[in-house]
């Protein structure tokens, strides 16, 4: 699945619409971003301070961890962008959004990271009998989870102090739309992180 500002927007005010999976917490998901910038490749990717290079991502860090990514054309995928296959190390993205991506487009780079999310987090999809798709809580939303672990990783808690907690300065600085800045700024505050 993707970062879509609406949809998450409509996630937020009804409830959780991805896969049911071992919760978590913020805090945690912040943990699982310090460390993937303690390694070498993941902390390359960040170039100008706090700009990550989702390019970088996709062409060299994904290769050397034995992962692939594996762009189609847009037609393919009808309801979503991209889409994650954790237990095969895939992510497969529609054409456009792997140009986008290069162009600097904020949800292009975000999709992206969000998938990459579902890898680190190895959100494998099991369904069981009576499984409900979005018949469980926040923190044990894949969905949910990705979402957080992608502003983790693209809006790190310090370049967001760096900066004033100001969402115009963290979009600008960090590559991501404005509205994620605004939700990255708002979640710090409740977790009074910030």
């Amino acid at each position: 699945m993707i970062f879509n500002e609406e949809a998450a927007f409509r996630r937020r005010t009804s409830g959780p619409t991805g896969y049911k999976v071992a919760p978590t917490s913020r805090i945690k998901l912040r943990a699982v971003s310090n460390q993937l910038r303690q390694i070498n490749d993941i902390a390359a990717c960040y170039t100008a301070g706090s700009y990550f290079d989702v390019g970088r991502l996709l062409e060299d860090v994904l290769f050397r961890a034995g992962y692939c990514f594996h762009p189609v054309e847009d037609h393919v995928l009808n309801e979503t962008a991209a889409f994650a296959v954790p237990q095969a190390g895939l992510i497969v993205i529609q054409n456009d959004i792997y140009d986008r991506v290069y162009e600097g487009d904020p949800f292009a780079r975000y999709t992206v990271v969000h998938e990459f999310g579902h890898i680190v987090l190895d959100h494998s999809v099991t369904l069981h009998r009576g499984a409900q798709l979005g018949n469980h809580g926040w923190h044990e939303d894949s969905e949910w989870q990705a979402n957080n672990l992608a502003a983790e990783i693209m809006m790190p808690l310090d370049t967001v102090k760096a900066l004033g907690c100001d969402p115009s300065k963290i979009a600008d600085a960090c590559g991501v739309s404005m509205m994620a800045a605004q939700y990255r700024v708002e979640n710090l505050r409740k977790d009074k992180a910030i």
